[in-house]
């Protein structure tokens, strides 16, 4: 058998070859120097990267219930639960009845179980009210004063801190007394 050579043209074989395997000398000094600008680019203040934990934090999507309809988001603090126990789950759905709402009004969010700041909440789910259980600024990692059942404002967004639904649960005085603080607030937000 016999192989036949071909010869292609200088056209095609420079086409082959777009790039060459050796740098020349000269072009090896500019990428240095390229880096080097990088380097210290990078140590400018304001330029510094984010850690990998920063990076985790905006790339980890934030688990809810519900389907954010009105702009509300609740939060909690179930860390035994994936969203809310049952019984504190029953007394939320019939405050947000009385409010005229539903599950479908709002996101849900336990952070019991997961570990988000209000400001990437907010980001996620742009709201106009947030309703704290149990929470204080420290655990929304925002900086102001915790006031229980006192409407904050936050930009575009009021804020709503309310004892856990667990305190009030039950006929008790105490219960009751929790209970009539924040009908209070929400008759004045939600115009009842």
């Amino acid at each position: 058998m016999k192989v036949e050579k071909t010869i292609l043209p200088p056209a095609v074989l420079v086409s082959l070859y777009k790039d060459s395997l050796v740098l020349p000398e000269k072009e090896i000094k500019q990428t240095e120097v390229i880096d080097k600008i990088e380097v210290a680019a990078n140590k400018l203040p304001g330029t510094e990267k984010q850690t990998e934990a920063e990076i985790e934090e905006t790339v980890t999507p934030i688990k809810y219930l519900g389907d954010h309809h009105k702009k509300i988001v609740v939060v909690v603090n179930d860390p035994a639960s994936v969203y809310l126990n049952e019984t504190d789950f029953i007394l939320l759905t019939s405050i947000l009845n009385a409010c005229r709402l539903t599950i479908a009004d709002i996101a849900l969010i336990n952070l019991g179980n997961q570990k988000a700041s209000l400001h990437q909440i907010l980001t996620k789910l742009p709201s106009l009210l947030v309703i704290a259980f149990e929470l204080d600024t420290k655990a929304l990692k925002i900086k102001m004063p915790t006031t229980l059942y006192k409407v904050s404002p936050l930009g575009e967004t009021n804020l709503l801190f309310s004892a856990a639904l667990s305190t009030m649960q039950g006929s008790s005085a105490d219960a009751k007394k929790e209970k009539a603080k924040l009908w209070t607030v929400l008759k004045q937000i939600f115009q009842l």
